[in-house]
């Protein structure tokens, strides 16, 4: 029981860090605080502007947070 309350501690752990990873990623981008990553915002990452028209889901031309988590940097 201790092992399996362990390892799944460690799993919780894991996922918090990795999103708090996306988080500090979405918010250096989002430069102007407002949200949303705009297309000249995502300039600062070649990658990140490669992908933005097929990040960007409902094509209002900036990415969303979740829009963002599919970033394949």
């Amino acid at each position: 029981m201790k092992t399996l309350a362990i390892t799944l501690s460690t799993l919780v752990l894991s996922f918090v860090s990795i999103a708090a990873h996306a988080n500090a990623d979405f918010d250096k981008y989002d430069t102007d605080g407002d949200g949303y990553i705009s297309l000249g915002e995502s300039k600062a990452n070649p990658n990140l502007m490669a992908q933005f028209k097929d990040l960007g889901a409902d094509q209002d031309g900036q990415l969303s947070q979740s829009e963002f988590n599919d970033f394949k940097g």
